[in-house]
C-alpha cells in the first residue's frame, strides 16, 4: 500500500513539475513573438535595426533605451511626438556586429532613420542609453532638433559588481522571481524594487505607475535575447570618452537626487560640460523615478520641446 502512495505522490508531482515547465516555454515563445509582432526589423546600411515607431506627429522622439533593454523599453507616444524606439546592437532582432561602442551606435540610429526618411529628432537617452545618444548628438547636430539625458551614463564606471547576478542569471530563475513579486501583490513590489518609503507611496496611489513599473521589469527579460548587449554596454562604460563639449543642440539634463544606480554626478558631468545646458534635478528620484515621478517628468520634457519647436 505504502508502495502505491508513493508511486502516486511521485507521478503527481512529475505531472505538476511538467505543467509548470510546459507553461513556462508556452509563456517564453508566447513573449518573444509577441516582442517580434510589436517591432519591425529594417535593413540599414550598417545591417539590421529593430525598432518600433508609435504615434501620429510629424515630430519624433528618438529613444535610446538602457542597459538591459529593447525597444519594449520605451515611452508612450503623445500629441506632440511619436517615439521611435531601436533596439541597440546586442538587443533582440539588432545584431552586436552593427556597432559596439556608443560612437558606432549612434551611427546605426543615423542609418535606421535615413532608411526610415526620418530627416529631424529629438533624442532622449536613459541610463545605458546616455553614451551613444551623447555621441549621436555631437555627430549630427543638423538632425538633432535636442538631446535629453534622462538618469544618464556620461562617465566611466565599473557596474560588473553591482550587476554580475543578473549578468549571470538565467532565464528562467528571472522569470520565475518575476513571477513570485507578481503573486505577491504591489506592496511587495514596491517594497523591492524602491527603497525609498516615499517612492513606495507614491507608486501604491497610482495604478498607471505600478503598470509603468511592471512593464520596466519585464524590458529586461528574457536575459538570453539581451545579454549580448549588456555585456557589450559594461565593457564599454568602463572606459567613457564622450565629446559633451562638442554638443551644440538643446540639452535637458534630467536626474534624480537618490539614484543609486547611475549616481546624479554622472547627469551633472552633463549638465557642466555641454554648453548652455539645463538640468533638472528630481528631489527623491531613484533610477525608477519615470514610474514614481513620472508627471514632474514628463512636464519637464514637455516644456523643453515647446521651447524647441515654437
Amino acid at each position: 500500500m505504502l508502495e502505491k502512495i508513493l508511486i502516486r505522490t511521485s507521478l503527481g508531482l512529475l505531472l505538476v513539475v511538467s505543467l509548470f515547465f510546459g507553461y513556462y516555454f508556452y509563456f517564453k515563445s508566447s513573449f518573444v513573438k509577441d516582442l517580434d509582432y510589436r517591432s519591425s526589423v529594417n535593413e540599414t546600411a550598417l545591417g539590421p535595426i529593430e525598432y518600433s515607431l508609435t504615434g501620429e506627429s510629424d515630430l519624433v522622439l528618438l529613444f535610446i533605451h538602457g542597459t538591459p533593454g529593447g525597444h519594449d523599453q520605451t515611452t508612450e507616444p503623445s500629441s506632440d511626438y511619436s517615439v521611435l524606439t531601436p533596439s541597440r546592437p546586442g538587443y533582440l532582432r539588432t545584431p552586436l556586429s552593427v556597432g559596439k561602442s556608443p560612437h558606432e551606435q549612434a551611427k546605426a540610429y543615423k542609418a535606421l532613420l535615413d532608411s526610415l526618411g526620418i530627416k529631424e529628432v529629438l533624442i532622449l537617452g536613459v541610463s545605458g542609453g546616455g553614451p551613444s545618444a551623447i555621441e549621436f548628438a555631437a555627430a549630427y547636430p543638423e538632425t538633432t532638433l535636442g538631446l535629453i539625458a534622462l538618469e544618464a551614463v556620461s562617465l566611466s564606471a565599473d557596474f560588473w559588481e553591482e550587476d554580475e547576478a543578473l549578468l549571470s542569471g538565467s532565464d528562467f530563475s528571472f522569470w520565475f522571481n518575476l513571477l513570485v513579486l507578481d503573486l505577491l501583490g504591489d506592496e511587495a513590489l514596491a517594497s523591492f524594487m524602491l527603497p525609498n518609503l516615499v517612492n513606495q507611496q507614491k507608486l501604491l496611489k497610482d495604478q498607471k505607475k505600478i503598470e509603468n513599473l511592471k512593464k520596466t521589469m519585464w524590458s529586461i527579460w528574457p536575459l538570453s535575447l539581451r545579454r549580448e548587449g549588456f555585456i557589450n554596454d559594461y565593457l564599454h562604460f568602463s572606459n567613457l570618452s564622450l565629446p559633451l563639449t562638442n554638443i551644440k543642440v538643446p540639452t535637458l539634463v534630467i536626474h534624480g537626487t537618490e539614484d543609486v544606480s547611475v549616481d546624479i554626478s554622472q547627469g551633472e558631468e552633463i549638465a557642466k560640460l555641454v554648453p548652455n545646458a539645463t538640468m533638472h534635478i528630481v528631489e527623491g528620484g531613484d533610477h525608477m523615478m519615470m514610474s514614481t515621478h513620472l508627471e514632474e517628468i514628463e512636464k519637464v520634457i514637455e516644456n523643453f520641446i515647446k521651447k524647441i519647436v515654437d
